[in-house]
């Protein structure tokens, strides 16, 4: 789509940090995952996919060798950068505690999610859809950055654009998950015409909360990517043949 790269920052991620959550214009992807597409797994020409990343580390202003990112599964597995990288590397958690590195998140529905600790100088990231989050991915993450030395009070979370309430109907068997891990939290199921929806944002807010992030540390109302096509890719929309986002955050 034709425009300029545009990024949504969070008012909670505090300055000495690099963040944020691209749209999907200002690229060279064509089609529908025209054109600022990030992710390499769906089948978009490798190429294209690289210089979409370097424009917009260029945009940033980090060098396109500073990404680091690992194969998501829709897992629970936090990376601390340093660590020895296994063979697949697949964490769908990423944790820094030094400038240089630049932390990717991709999600198409799924919520990429970023990390900071201003205290203790610590980021991270994750990728968070149905399943991460009933497992705690984003708790993993928080205690991950306190073996870096990092308090959970300390640290502020940004949710990026992800599917909302709105849009994500689910079957009674995910309801059941999410009531055995949540409870009668309020807002968490909706109703919906055909069947229940979920609220991930609220869950997430849960997760975050018994990990010890304050309340009011957590920026979790992002706009909901099916239901804005010209701004986001959307799995749920698209499918495979669509596009995927990036949240970044790096120590600046």
């Amino acid at each position: 789509m034709a425009g300029p790269i545009r990024i949504l920052r969070s008012p909670l991620i505090p300055d000495g940090f690099l963040h944020g959550f691209p749209e999907r214009t200002g690229g060279v992807s064509t089609g529908l995952r025209a054109s600022l597409n990030l992710g390499r797994r769906w089948g978009d020409d490798p190429d294209l996919v690289d210089e979409n990343r370097r424009l917009l580390a260029v945009h940033v202003g980090y060098d396109p060798a500073q990404l680091v990112a690992t194969k998501h599964v829709h897992g629970t597995a936090v990376w601390c950068v340093g660590e020895p990288l296994p063979d697949p590397a697949e964490f769908d958690g990423l944790v820094c505690d030094r400038p240089g590195p630049v932390l990717g998140a991709f999600a198409a529905d799924c919520i990429p999610m970023v990390f900071a600790d201003p205290v203790a100088r610590v980021c991270g990231a994750a990728h968070s859809g149905w399943r991460g989050t009933v497992g705690g991915v984003a708790a993993n993450v928080v205690a991950r950055m306190a073996e870096c030395g990092s308090r959970p009070a300390d640290v502020r979370v940004a949710l990026g654009p992800s599917i909302g309430p709105c849009c994500f109907e689910v079957g009674p068997e995910v309801v059941a998950e999410f009531r055995a891990a949540f409870g009668d939290v309020p807002g968490l199921v909706v109703a919906g015409p055909r069947k229940d929806h979920l609220d991930l944002r609220v869950a997430t807010r849960v997760v975050l909360e018994r990990a010890g992030v304050r309340a009011e540390h957590v920026d979790a109302a992002p706009p909901c990517t099916r239901c804005e096509p010209e701004r986001f890719f959307s799995y749920r929309r698209d499918g495979k043949d669509g596009g995927v986002h990036m949240g970044f955050i790096g120590l600046a």
